[in-house]
């Protein structure tokens, strides 16, 4: 696609006299010469400044003819902003009800599941009980328990798959043991109080993990449930440089890993695998783009060299798999290229590639497997997939050309974004989906379950109407994660059950005909390793402990199997939304053990990849229930990565990548540290980080504004919160008040956009360290990242608050908002977890003091030398330099101007530490309140 397609095709963003973002435009264009369509997301806001409903483009465009259109989502908040009704046409309605210290109490949903959670005196969560089940309880260690650093700590956990026992902890707060008891039965339990009485609900022998760290918080080692010993060594500065393995019962130790080499931006270069295999690595010196991925073996023969092009957004045009051949079959040139095209909005709408000639598969089954090596240049031939999509990024049409033209076309609900294919019958929305949401037939015969909790508890793979089904059913743990996998078949009159258990670092497999096999699992720098060992019903023509090595291309599909000699095991090759293009095997014995595939999940039996929280259907190139993150990835909760497979994947199933991977803004950043991790999910798994540390500061800092703009809109002004902006601010503020409150409800709403369900959720990425601050965001930067120091993430919960808030105050506004003094650090500096409340308090006490200093003129040299640095920088321009100071000229901008009090006032009203610290003066109540109940103020 040419450049003219995208001409005159911007991305505009309106905003209401208050600085809410109340309407979004997209200019989409498929092709060149087609007309411009304008597609608009509205959001609308309440008086407080609250997001109360969006509607997509594809709703939108009916209000224009005069037809009624639905909302996409809608919400209710409390008087304090939390969430009390929310209702998706994809995912349906929920209410949730708080407790006084604003814990979730209760709640309820579209498919009647109730759900209550108990708590104790410091609000610790003890019990949650679900349709009437005790489905979970909490135990929490006192002080008997100090000498395994227990005190406070979470030492059992009963929970939907059984109850995990964690008997250690180490300094720094992280589990050192985890003992796994299953049930004895997979269905969910109702927990008794007794704990003999649970433990009698439990199979008798537990599963045990260990892990060891360094002071840093680096792992060291994990022995897993079987007793196979991973260990970890880094380098200096905390990168990974080798992984080994040592076996169980067994003294030797396998390298499955080493010598990893690293640019000056972290990223990898060359690392070597345990069988010798030499990957490495080639990025853009402009943009820092994958440009070459390659793989060779130990005698120099090239098994995998991966060219990537892209266009100026960071798309994938091509992908030239230079150590494949081109074949030559029925007077076609097939190459082993694939090549990509976008719409304006940078959705897929053609791509081209490889496939198998025959057998190819556009459902849930795999193509028919092919021998290795492929040495028949008739085994695959070429192929061309174009897409077409609704105005709300719903498949329409799949049009497929090569050996065996196919077409699926897909029906969308009237009112949501729920979609079923055209299977040449009735299309029955309200039969085919529950009321939440969740896809209830897989295809014709295959039902599917769902828990209290949204999860896919059954699919059935086989319907019979003589007998029993054959059927797959899944376990999952507490933290929704999937750690059972049961399968049932009938044959000859009898049941046979397969099953699998997952353990963190292994996998336990057994089967109806006595097999039982452990695969120890491993992520070795580029490399997935499973090591297959079987305690009984090995095939002969398998080795036992068989190490299996997947190389995988810049998404994580394996495309790749490599065994401990660099000897070719498999090879197969995806569509762009995940499918089997082709795939070949050196042996269909060894076939049969290979689970893991695109995106670097497992597929199961039905044809879905689990991801972790969903399932996706790569057939129907979407989700098959919506987002449980809500609408993190835009307002359709099914669609998959936008619409952008080539370049997006989705690590979890819950939201949307972390954008701007090492654009120029992250390459300025790099050349001063390094980045640890981007996004949410990667920060949670950090050493010494609590799970949901930023989804609390977060929250903590949209309490503080919203709470500040409601106090400060009050038609008459109480004396305290008065005092508190005239000290901070200046006197000169009391006419202003109402730029102060628009001020304040804008930085709620953005800071509301990084919590959960916003479109900047995602977009925190954590340094090592940052020379002279703790925090920061690049005014340029399109996609608003922050980026904050890994030491930022062990501060008290309050001091990163108010970082938080300081930093997306820049954002408002225009980037009016700039840093024309610091106050104090005070809570900023707290690396105490829990304080008292008179220490709190201390803190703020000394805000306050240091944000006088300012408002009374004492601090006007170092804000006069703050004005120069940033005009020095560009960062503050002229003409608005200008009107800050009340001069017309730029000879007149002197420090004696910051003696009139409205100068200052006009600077502190427009400074983000002060606006960021009288927030929490004056919401002091609330969030002392929100503290009390996360046990961080005492």
């Amino acid at each position: 696609m040419s450049s003219i397609t995208h001409t005159n095709t911007p991305q505009l963003a309106v905003s209401d006299s208050r600085g809410l973002p109340v309407r979004s435009v997209q200019f989409y264009r498929g092709a060149d010469g087609q007309p411009v369509d304008a597609r608009v997301t509205q959001h609308y806001f309440d008086k407080a400044g609250r997001l109360i409903a969006s509607r997509d483009p594809r709703f939108s465009s009916r209000l224009k003819y005069g037809v009624c259109a639905p909302v996409n989502l809608m919400q209710i908040v409390s008087l304090s902003g939390a969430l009390l009704l929310s209702k998706s046409v994809d995912s349906g309605w929920r209410v949730s009800l708080n407790g006084e210290a604003g814990q979730l109490v209760d709640s309820c949903d579209g498919r009647d599941n109730p759900r209550q959670i108990e708590y104790d005196g410091l609000l610790r969560p003890l019990a949650i009980n679900e349709s009437g089940r005790m489905t979970e309880r909490f135990t929490y260690g006192g002080s008997a328990t100090a000498e395994h650093n227990q005190c406070n700590q979470l030492i059992r956990h009963d929970d939907t798959a059984g109850s995990r026992l964690l008997r250690d902890y180490g300094l720094s707060g992280r589990a050192l043991s985890e003992k796994r008891y299953f049930l004895q039965s997979p269905d969910s339990p109702d927990w008794p109080l007794a704990e003999p009485d649970r433990d009698a609900l439990l199979e008798p022998v537990g599963l045990q993990t260990r892990w060891a760290f360094n002071a840093q918080g680096e792992d060291l080692a994990q022995t897993d449930a079987n007793g196979n010993v991973q260990r970890f060594s880094h380098g200096v500065a905390g990168q990974l440089h080798a992984v080994e393995l040592t076996l169980a019962n067994t003294a030797q130790r396998q390298t499955l890993v080493s010598a990893i080499h690293y640019d000056a931006f972290n990223q990898a270069e060359q690392e070597t695998a345990g069988n010798g295999v030499v990957s490495r690595y080639v990025y853009d010196q402009q943009d820092g783009r994958l440009t070459e991925l390659s793989a060779l073996s130990a005698d120099g023969s090239v098994l995998q060299k991966l060219n990537y092009s892209y266009d100026p957004a960071g798309n994938v045009l091509l992908i030239n798999d230079a150590s494949q051949p081109d074949r030559y079959c029925g007077n076609q040139r097939i190459e082993p290229i694939n090549r990509y095209c976008y719409d304006t909005l940078y959705q897929l709408i053609e791509a081209t590639g490889r496939e198998i000639r025959h057998g190819a598969s556009h459902g849930p089954a795999l193509p028919g497997l092919q021998p290795l090596p492929t040495l028949d240049p008739c085994q695959v031939s070429n192929y061309t997939q174009r897409y077409s999509y609704d105005a709300a990024g719903n498949l329409l049409q799949m049009r497929h050309e090569g050996a065996h033209n196919f077409t699926r076309n897909m029906h969308v609900a009237p009112d949501s974004n729920r979609s079923l294919p055209d299977d040449d019958g009735d299309v029955d929305f309200a039969t085919s989906f529950d009321a939440n949401g969740n896809l209830l037939q897989l295809v014709r015969g295959q039902v599917m379950g769902w828990d209290a909790r949204n999860q896919l508890q059954h699919i059935t793979t086989v319907q019979r109407e003589d007998g029993s089904n054959d059927d797959e059913r899944y376990v999952y743990d507490g933290q929704g994660q999937r750690c059972r996998k049961i399968s049932t078949a009938q044959a000859s009159g009898r049941t046979l059950t397969d099953e699998v258990r997952y353990l963190p670092g292994l996998e336990v497999r057994t089967t109806a005909d006595g097999e039982t096999l452990h695969v120890v699992t491993a992520q070795a720098g580029r490399n997935r390793v499973r090591v297959l060992h079987w305690e009984a019903g090995k095939p002969g023509a398998i080795a036992n402990d068989q190490v299996r090595y997947s190389l995988g291309d810049h998404l994580g599909s394996s495309t790749l199997e490599l065994d401990q000699q660099g000897g070719l095991i498999s090879q197969e090759s995806y569509y762009p939304f995940g499918g089997t293009a082709w795939w070949a095997a050196r042996s269909a014995v060894e076939a049969k053990y290979k689970t893991v595939r695109y995106s670097g999940k497992e597929r199961d039996a039905s044809g879905l990849y689990y991801y972790g929280f969903r399932y996706y259907a790569p057939w129907l190139q979407r989700w098959i229930n919506p987002d449980p993150a809500g609408d993190v990835d835009g307002l359709n909760f099914y669609a998959m990565v936008g619409n952008s497979p080539a370049a997006c994947v989705d690590p979890s199933g819950l939201a949307g990548d972390y954008r701007g991977r090492r654009d120029s803004v992250e390459r300025d950043v790099l050349l001063d540290t390094r980045i640890l991790v981007r996004g949410r999910s990667e920060i949670s798994r950090l050493p010494n980080t609590e799970s949901n540390y930023m989804d609390k500061a977060f929250k903590l800092a949209h309490l503080a504004f919203d709470e500040s703009s409601t106090i400060l809109a009050a038609p008459a002004l109480a004396d305290m919160p008065e005092m508190l902006v005239s000290y901070v601010l200046g006197d000169s503020v009391k006419e202003r008040l109402g730029e102060v409150v628009e001020t304040y409800t804008a930085t709620a709403a953005m800071l509301k956009e990084y919590d959960e369900g916003g479109e900047q959720y995602n977009q925190i990425a954590v340094m090592k360290s940052y020379p002279g601050t703790d925090a920061f965001i690049d005014l340029e930067d399109q996609h608003k990242r922050i980026f904050i120091v890994e030491d930022f993430l062990k501060h008290h919960v309050a001091g990163t608050s108010i970082t938080l808030g300081h930093e997306v105050s820049h954002i408002v506004r225009d980037n009016e908002i700039l840093d024309f003094g610091y106050l104090a650090p005070g809570l900023r500096d707290e690396k105490e977890a829990a304080i008292s409340e008179e220490r709190y308090l201390t803190h703020l006490e000394g805000g306050l003091q240091s944000a006088m200093e300012y408002s009374y003129g004492q601090k006007n040299p170092h804000m006069f030398r703050s004005v120069e640095r940033m005009m020095q920088k560009n960062v503050l321009g002229a003409e608005r330099a200008m009107e800050l100071f009340k001069v017309k000229s730029m000879q007149d901008l002197k420090v004696e101007r910051l003696s009139d009090p409205g100068v200052r006032t006009n600077l502190l009203m427009n400074n983000a530490d002060s606006l960021a610290m009288l927030s929490f003066m004056l919401a002091e109540s609330a969030v002392k309140g929100r503290l009390r109940s996360w046990g961080a103020l005492v």
